[in-house]
């Protein structure tokens, strides 16, 4: 599934950036759309995976504990 998700935003990536150029009479330069895709591709990619593995989200919690003196701050009401 991330690399259906990958592949597709990559290709979206790069439709999207040709329409822009096109659209503004310049040419395509490959670089800046290699760069755009794989770009999209990877974000998309480590998205689709955060959201998909719930092991990632395990492994969060367990690096990252509560700190009771953090809890402590939010009791009590306001006085401003």
């Amino acid at each position: 599934m991330i690399t259906y998700v990958a592949i597709g935003v990559a290709i979206t990536c790069f439709i999207l950036y040709t329409l822009d150029r096109k659209s503004r009479d310049q040419p395509v330069e490959w670089d800046v759309a290699l760069k755009l895709s794989s770009l999209g591709a990877v974000l998309s990619g480590g998205v689709a995976y955060a959201v998909a593995n719930p092991t990632a989200l395990v492994s969060v919690a367990s690096a990252a504990p509560e700190v009771p003196i953090v809890q402590d701050m939010f009791v009590g009401n306001p006085t401003f």
